[in-house]
């Protein structure tokens, strides 16, 4: 089996998950991960897929065909790299120009790798003030401080402002 990645980009419209999952599926191909999101009128679907190395120039030309879509279809490996403990880091706060650019400038300098970053903008619940949202999967290095990123990201809760949870990831619960 071969990993591949697609990538999505339409007009939304109804039917376009069912299309693509329908092609991936005529060809036994297996969907590994996936994000699928509506942004304005545009949808937009990332995936990893598992598929016989005979199949990928089918899948690709079948996906191709839709005319209403922009689609590109990338060979990728599933290697992976050093051992890495994966935390969750969470940000709420005021809606602050340049929040998200601070939070990963801050995990590139500490050596931290996101492996998912989400972001959202909500209404404050009494207030109805703007909240932003940012939640983040993140890999630490194992040979890395981490009293020292703590230390790093409680600064970064003080001068921004923001509350900030950063606790081990665990995949079983809904952070």
């Amino acid at each position: 089996m071969e990993k591949i990645i697609i990538y999505v980009n339409g007009k939304d419209r109804i039917g376009i998950i069912s299309d693509i999952t329908k092609e991936i599926s005529d060809l036994n191909g297996n969907i590994e991960t996936s994000k699928m999101i509506k942004l304005e009128q545009d949808f937009n679907v990332l995936m990893l897929i598992s598929i016989n190395k005979e199949n990928i120039e089918q899948l690709t030309k079948k996906l191709y065909s839709y005319n209403d879509l922009d689609i590109l279809v990338k060979k990728t490996s599933n290697k992976n790299g050093s051992a890495k403990n994966k935390y969750i880091f969470i940000l709420k706060g005021a809606d602050t120009e340049g929040i998200v650019h601070q939070c990963t400038q801050l995990f590139s300098k500490l050596k931290i790798n996101i492996t998912d970053l989400e972001t959202q903008l909500m209404n404050a619940p009494v207030t109805g003030s703007p909240l932003f949202y940012i939640k983040a999967i993140i890999s630490i290095p194992k040979s890395e401080s981490m009293e020292m990123i703590k230390d790093a990201i409680n600064q970064l809760e003080v001068e921004e402002n923001v509350k900030i949870k950063f606790d081990v990831y665990n995949p079983g619960l809904n952070h």
